[in-house]
């Protein structure tokens, strides 16, 4: 068994770079990285292996569509490259060997390549700079585990990490000290899109003049009537999130939220409608922005947006509602969470509050020399932004569940994209579950939003991976081609009274059926495990066992 602390560093140019090994830690001086390195690759003969032999790397972020490993058996040569947002974390597998490699140094920007060339299986941990200087050393720690473990062994270990660093906590402690928490626990997430102006937008650089006409889906009132319907049909607990609930809706002019949208019944109506929702016993919280910018927001201008390298304005290349979408720039974005989340609040919102895909784009660099910001400061104003999330509401939600988040997230709207095939995957695995379950709340995938609509596949595979269920009213609302089927083809809407009412039947739905198993979002998942082809056992903390027969189409639970 080749020894792990002979691994090298090698920037792009292929010229080694002076590492150090001490302690099961391996690093480079950022001193030592040269000026303009686009990237920098860890490497070692010890993450090796040939065809054949029995064992698999783990792969802990597949393009965002989950975990996955890449079984040693024959394949045709190849080579992926993919950014591990999910978690910075590779491991590794064989007959000899189990081992946990984390990127704790220069994490944000770490990437796993690894491939197949002439029958022998390799591995580089790469971190890439884009010609910036690293802002910290970069670095990994390597973790050996009993050769018998596998991925579940590996997750645990990368569990006990982040735990005993003080990254993140258990649920069973954070709810004691957050009610809001404590209800989220036993009460699936229901977000309700309630106005949009079209998307793809016609306008890029809008104005009042020129702003498109907002589409009504669902007024206040109208949730009202929805919420007496849920409670009519026994829904006892649901936490309620209002998408677009703000000036001009849902992406409409961020970073400016007010007014209330006057459109959807105005301050006044949203008012009522949270006080009712609450004399009803539900959770009601809303959508906010952190992280992009439009130019029709009364308070934009180019000092607010985050820069490139080159000056120029960050720009994302997907415009929506509001038009041209700019990368807000984190300093600002703490600015005005700060100015905007307390009156947010004052309007009566309590529960996991919902900060748009904060969770699920990886940590942005600005290079405005008047306020910049690096993946670690950056970071940090994201902190304050969640912190200030659980002071004035209760608790933190958002689009994904990115590693970063794991001190203050509290739900994840989902985990991954749905997998794709590729001939250097073999195999799905829950390994972000194994780690965050009992940590943070979690739906599966996009595909698993609404999955009570859906095929038999999506309620196994939310039994399987321990989820909070996870509704989306009106979740489609783009226009051309198929590009608004992200969450699944299949919606539910409350444009009538019998689509309103099967909405809520189909919520009542998953709330008997998560009954059965929403004490266990409060244990770990010790053990997952294929015990005969497409059937998986799932064993907790507490001892109970969820066994998932995709064959038979059905679960059991011990």
């Amino acid at each position: 068994m080749t020894a792990l602390n002979n691994f090298k560093g090698q920037s792009n140019l292929g010229e080694e770079i002076e590492s150090t090994y001490d302690n099961g830690r391996i690093s480079v001086s950022a001193a030592a990285v040269p000026a303009g390195t686009e990237y920098i690759d860890l490497y070692s003969d010890g993450i090796c292996a040939s065809a054949g032999e029995s064992g698999y790397y783990v792969i802990s972020d597949a393009d965002a569509k989950g975990s996955r490993l890449c079984l040693f058996n024959d394949k045709p040569d190849g080579e992926r490259c993919f950014r591990q947002a999910l978690m910075p974390i590779f491991g590794i597998k064989t007959q000899n060997r189990c081992t946990l490699v984390i990127a704790d140094g220069m994490s944000a920007v770490f990437h796993l390549v690894f491939g197949v060339r002439d029958g022998k299986y390799y591995a580089r941990l790469r971190f890439v700079l884009d010609g910036c200087a690293p802002y910290e050393d970069i670095s990994a720690v390597i973790i050996e585990l009993d050769p018998d473990g596998g991925y579940s062994e590996m997750a645990a270990a990368y569990r006990e990490y982040k735990l005993s660093r003080g990254e993140c906590r258990p649920i069973i402690e954070k709810q004691a000290e957050r009610e809001a928490l404590r209800y989220a626990v036993q009460a699936p997430e229901i977000r309700i899109r309630m106005g949009w102006k079209p998307a793809p937008p016609a306008v890029l650089e809008q104005t009042e003049e020129n702003e498109p006409d907002m589409y009504v889906a669902c007024t206040f009132d109208r949730v009202c009537e929805f919420i007496t319907e849920l409670k009519r049909q026994g829904v006892e607990k649901a936490e309620i999130c209002l998408v677009g609930w703000n000036v001009s809706g849902h992406d409409g002019r961020y970073p400016q939220l007010f007014p209330v949208e006057p459109r959807l019944g105005g301050e006044d109506k949203l008012k009522s409608l949270i006080a009712y929702a609450k004399e009803c016993g539900y959770k009601i919280v809303c959508h906010t922005n952190s992280t992009d910018c439009y130019s029709i927001a009364d308070r934009f201008s180019e000092d607010i947006v985050a820069k490139e390298s080159d000056g120029s304005l960050s720009i994302n290349p997907m415009a929506w509602s509001g038009g041209r979408m700019y990368n807000l720039c984190p300093t600002a974005a703490e600015r005005f969470a700060a100015e905007d989340l307390p009156k947010v609040a004052e309007l009566g919102f309590e529960g996991l509050h919902y900060i748009d895909v904060m969770s699920v784009i990886p940590l942005r660099w600005c290079h405005d020399t008047e306020h910049p910001s690096n993946p670690r400061q950056t970071l940090e104003h994201y902190r304050h932004i969640m912190n200030d999330c659980h002071k004035l509401f209760g608790g933190f939600a958002s689009e994904g569940v990115f590693d970063f988040a794991s001190e203050y997230l509290d739900f994840g709207l989902y985990i991954s994209w749905p997998a794709t095939p590729d001939e250097m995957l073999d195999r799905e695995i829950p390994l972000w579950s194994l780690v965050y379950h009992g940590i943070i709340l979690a739906n599966p995938t996009t595909d698993t939003v609404n999955y009570p609509i859906k095929d038999a596949k999506n309620r196994l595979t939310i039994t399987e991976y321990g989820a909070r269920p996870a509704f989306y009213i009106y979740s489609k609302f783009m226009k051309g081609g198929n590009q608004d089927d992200w969450l699944g083809k299949e919606d539910l809407t409350l444009d009538t009274d019998e689509n309103l009412c099967h909405a809520a039947r189909v919520i009542k739905c998953a709330c008997d059926e998560y009954a059965a198993v929403s004490d266990l979002q409060t244990e770990y998942i010790l053990k997952h495990e294929e015990i005969s082809e497409n059937v998986f056992e799932v064993t907790y903390s507490n001892g109970r066992k969820i066994t998932v027969d995709y064959n038979r189409q059905t679960y059991s639970i011990d």
